[in-house]
């Protein structure tokens, strides 16, 4: 069974597996170095090295750049 849940993004209704953080449209409104950030921060998390709170913040920066249609978030 693969789990999902909804895009985070304002408005959207798309569902997304669970291992994404929102759909493909949204993602790509991300600035890349925020996105970069997301997945380094995913994976040392995951890894026992980092800490959520640090995805969190990424994670939060991204959503609301997608949700400002791409601009540049304040972590970078």
């Amino acid at each position: 069974m693969t789990y999902t849940h909804e895009c985070p993004a304002d408005g959207c209704e798309i569902q997304v597996e669970r291992e994404h953080l929102m759909c493909r449209e949204h993602w790509f409104l991300v600035p890349k170095p925020l996105r970069d950030q997301i997945w380094r921060a995913w994976r040392e998390w995951e890894n026992g090295r980092g800490s959520s709170a640090e995805y969190i913040e990424a994670r939060d920066e991204a959503i609301a750049a997608a949700n400002e249609g791409g601009k540049q978030g304040s972590l970078l």
